[in-house]
């Protein structure tokens, strides 16, 4: 029987988690259906819903002599994944990590060696046009827990890996150069391109028993969702700082008075037409190789210009969020004070209980 193995590379901020939170909830179903969601290991804590322990294997493989990450060789994990699928002797196989899209030349060559052991194999990729992928991956691993990341919006535009990251041609053609650009299966991530929903259109794209999806129904949730950018950058504050959400941070804020909350969009129109300018030779090349565009047009949704955006955006200073502060310092501050009541009412409860004991050991003493 013919093997299918599918290899989903993201990109980050294109509902990964959707996608991967079905097929980690429905694991043991999905089997009756001949498709196999290996576990792996899960010693990153991700493993659970997708396959970062097997990326970041790869990190260390890279690095040899230089591991970083308690996990298991990439060596072991390779092998432990593949007894995995061929145990389940399912069909269809799908490896999901969004980390798998990022810059470096040597993961597509290391997950090459599946190649070995299926007949088919597929390379999914959800790509979001830049202007709206830097903004929200830059929010991304500001508020995520394992990257905390410092930089302003401008030092994170300009970071090499950052820039590969959006060089969409760059990256596929890597994976193409091992797979086959047969086998590369993209989709701009736009409204009108990726219905009726990720999931579905996951489905189809991909070929996966659809009847899959009526007895397991997709749920309409939303992940991620980037907040305005006042948030990020109250969170950037913090991580530079060097501490977490405290009433000490939020002081600070309450001492540096007088900002409005603005847009919660980083880039105007002008900012959003020069991305687009650098990376339109790549996404030409994309439309052209990878989807048979022959206008060479990758994304068709119109720019929009946001209001309140700096056309060159420096990133807020932290006075700027004190409007995003305030309403958590007054919930802060009403939960304080509904806590130090409560405390002073048990406080009196304890101290009348007493003194009545007291009184009344007092009298029976008296009465003896």
């Amino acid at each position: 029987m013919k093997k299918t193995l599918i290899i989903h590379i993201g990109w980050h901020k294109t509902a990964t988690k959707v996608i991967q939170l079905y097929f980690a909830n429905y694991r043991k179903k999905l089997k009756k259906f001949d498709v196999c969601y290996p576990v792996i290991d899960n010693r990153t804590g991700f493993g659970g819903i997708k396959h970062s322990d097997l990326l970041v294997s790869i990190f260390d493989e890279l690095k040899q002599g230089h591991k970083r990450h308690n996990v298991r060789t990439f060596d072991e994990l390779f092998k432990m994944s593949v007894n995995e699928i061929t145990n389940s002797k399912c069909r269809w196989a799908i490896l999901s990590e969004e980390g798998f899209s990022m810059e470096y030349l040597g993961i597509p060559k290391l997950m090459g060696r599946y190649k070995e052991y299926f007949d088919d194999i597929k390379i999914v990729a959800y790509i979001r046009r830049q202007d709206y992928f830097l903004e929200s991956f830059h929010s991304q691993v500001i508020k995520q827990s394992v990257t905390r990341d410092t930089k302003n919006l401008n030092d994170f535009l300009s970071h090499s890996g950052i820039k590969k990251r959006a060089d969409y041609a760059l990256i596929l053609d890597w994976w193409a150069d091992v797979f086959g650009k047969e086998n590369i299966l993209i989709a701009p991530f736009e409204r009108h391109t990726i219905i009726p929903d990720p999931l579905t259109y996951f489905f189809n794209l991909t070929g996966l028993p659809t009847k899959i999806l009526a007895n397991y129904s997709v749920e309409q949730t939303q992940t991620h969702i980037s907040p305005p950018r006042e948030v990020t950058e109250f969170y950037r504050y913090m991580n530079l700082k060097g501490i977490d959400f405290q009433e000490k941070a939020l002081c600070e804020y309450l001492l540096k008075s007088g900002a409005t909350l603005t847009d919660t969009k980083y880039f105007g129109r002008a900012e959003r037409d020069r991305i687009l300018r650098e990376y339109g030779s790549s996404n030409e090349e994309v439309a052209k190789k990878y989807l048979n565009r022959e206008d060479g047009i990758l994304f068709e949704e119109p720019i929009r210009d946001y209001l309140n955006c700096s056309e060159t955006w420096t990133g807020l200073k932290p006075e700027d969020v004190l409007d995003y502060a305030m309403p958590i310092i007054g919930m802060m501050s009403f939960e304080i004070s509904r806590l130090r009541h409560e405390n002073q009412k048990m406080a009196s409860l304890k101290k009348r209980i007493s003194h009545f004991l007291y009184k009344f050991y007092r009298q029976m003493t008296r009465k003896a």
